[in-house]
């Protein structure tokens, strides 16, 4: 301890002389470990231990421009797609020893830009951002400070920005067939926000494939992706055209609120009634309670693409303006008439394997 009885804070010069090394060589025991002998390595990190020396990465980082940090920019958790796309992002990242910077924000136009600035500040690996709109602008930021800038779940066409996502016009397109197969002629639809790209997707592959099958929508009205959208959503359009037989969400939480609507406030049995059909494949549509079915979105897959992107030389750098699409899937579980299933679809019903991304 110091003369003011405070324990004197351990440097990487002291782990240098306990550990009968240089302090280049304790440095690079932290930041590039396969570099350094093991016994070596393995000396250094015992005396480490013994001294209680904590390595300061954040002044490593601003020496060295560089970063294992990756920020992850976010919004709207309301929406349970979204922690289950944020929890297997981060294990992933982890996985392949990246630290993921979480900066969440409100859904307004210009959230994502301000924290774009607060995580090029923290020298970051990356930037991924879901739910909130990026400017062409901040992707320029991005891309001057050679920081490449992942969009998972949303496209934006046009732009230096890398896209990575489910092919949500097909899944929309899918959803169409398993309602007019299930012999539902009467149907409408809640969709999300207006002027996003995800709700275009989803509404319009919806629509586009029912003309296509000879349907006219009955009804269309935005539940803004929430749960008491979607409860309210039911209610108005049931109370507006009660001959409605097949209500299509374009996401699981207002899929889980319509059906509520329809059984709690309504008294309408799910499928014979009124057939409810959703979008994600969120936990919750496999609840015995709901057993909602829907469309799923491979996260696991899109997370993989993620984690491939940041593993090469450059860190996707070279990528911008890629747009990488995943196939979504049709889970068939009890809110919907059962239809023959086509390959690739999934008997929700069964108990995937341990691991699989079904």
């Amino acid at each position: 301890m110091n003369g003011k009885g405070m324990r004197h804070k351990a440097t990487s010069a002291d782990v240098a002389r306990l550990a009968g090394v240089s302090r280049a060589t304790v440095s690079r025991c932290f930041s590039e470990a396969d570099t350094v002998r093991k016994d070596t390595r393995d000396r250094v990190m015992q005396a480490a231990r013994d001294l209680g020396y904590e390595p300061n990465q954040l002044a490593r980082m601003l020496q060295t421009r560089t970063s294992d940090m990756v920020a992850v920019l976010t919004a709207d958790f309301a929406n349970p797609f979204q922690p289950a796309l944020l929890e297997a992002l981060t294990g992933g990242l982890a996985e392949m020893g990246k630290m993921p910077l979480l900066l969440k924000a409100e859904l307004t136009p210009d959230a994502a830009d301000d924290l774009v600035q607060v995580a090029l500040a923290y020298r970051v690996a990356a930037v991924v951002v879901t739910v909130l709109p990026v400017s062409d602008l901040a992707i320029r930021r991005c891309v001057e400070a050679e920081t490449p800038l992942i969009l998972l779940n949303r496209v934006a066409e046009d732009s230096q920005a890398i896209s990575i996502c489910g092919d949500l016009q097909a899944g929309a397109r899918r959803a169409a067939d398993v309602l007019a197969d299930g012999g539902h002629r009467r149907i409408s639809m809640i969709t999300g926000r207006a002027g996003h790209w995800t709700t275009r997707m989803r509404r319009g592959g919806f629509s586009h494939r029912l003309d296509e099958h000879g349907i006219d929508l009955l009804a269309q009205t935005s539940g803004d992706y929430s749960y008491s959208g979607g409860f309210q959503a039911a209610l108005q359009i049931m109370e507006a055209f009660p001959q409605t037989d097949a209500i299509y969400a374009c996401n699981d939480a207002m899929a889980c609120g319509a059906m509520d609507a329809l059984r709690s406030r309504l008294g309408r049995k799910v499928p014979d009634d009124v057939a409810v059909l959703g979008f994600d494949n969120v936990p919750v549509a496999g609840w015995e309670g709901y057993g909602l079915s829907t469309i799923h979105q491979p996260i696991n897959r899109l997370i993989g693409n993620v984690c491939k992107l940041l593993e090469t030389p450059d860190r996707g750098l070279s990528q911008a303006g890629m747009v990488m699409l995943e196939g979504c899937r049709f889970v068939q579980r009890g809110s919907t008439r059962p239809v023959p299933l086509q390959t690739g679809d999934i008997d929700g019903c069964a108990v995937p394997k341990k691991g699989t991304d079904i």
